[in-house]
């Protein structure tokens, strides 16, 4: 083995490229916010069911965050199908996943305002346009349900905020966006 200049030289060069790593490393990411009670005991019990069969639950992207009431606060959905179970990927299902909705009190508590069946979620716009589209089937698209699920029809329906109930509901059929 050379034991010359170069060796010098090449440790230094590591030792440069080891720190610059470690100082353009970006910084961790910030604390999602705090849930409220509510949704946390929900989406828990819901990462449980993952545990109990020996998984890891990845709950990461399985809240979301809108003001979807128009009130200015921030409300909650719950969706099932956004969890994964690392190592345990069918405890949720293949098909229809729960969901649930949460109004936000501006407090750090929140009340179930909405709870179904979905096959997907989405919130589309921001601020007090914010609309949750949910993805169903069949009689919720306005449709008859099928003989079998690969004929099935599907669409994305949207929720409305009802102020007298306290609750959101889906919104008419005539609303559907039929998915192809």
């Amino acid at each position: 083995m050379h034991n010359g200049p170069w060796n010098a030289v090449l440790f230094a060069a590591v030792a440069c490229l080891a720190g610059a790593g470690t100082a353009l490393a970006a910084d961790p990411p910030a604390p999602a916010p705090k849930l409220p009670a509510t949704v946390a005991a929900d989406l828990k019990s819901i990462a449980d069911q993952c545990t109990e069969v020996g998984g890891t639950p990845r709950t990461g992207d399985a809240v979301k965050r809108a003001d979807l009431n128009g009130d200015g606060r921030e409300d909650f959905v719950l969706d099932t199908g956004s969890v994964n179970c690392d190592g345990a990927a069918s405890i949720y299902g293949d098909r229809e996943k729960w969901v649930g909705v949460y109004v936000g009190d501006g407090k750090g508590g929140a009340t179930s305002a909405f709870v179904g069946s979905v096959y997907g979620v989405a919130i589309e716009g921001s601020g007090p346009e914010a609309r949750l589209w949910l993805t169903v089937s069949g009689g919720q698209c306005g449709k008859k349900p099928a003989k079998d699920f690969a004929s099935e029809s599907f669409c994305d329906r949207p929720v409305v905020w009802n102020a007298a109930t306290k609750k959101f509901d889906y919104a008419p059929v005539a609303t559907v966006r039929m998915i192809q």
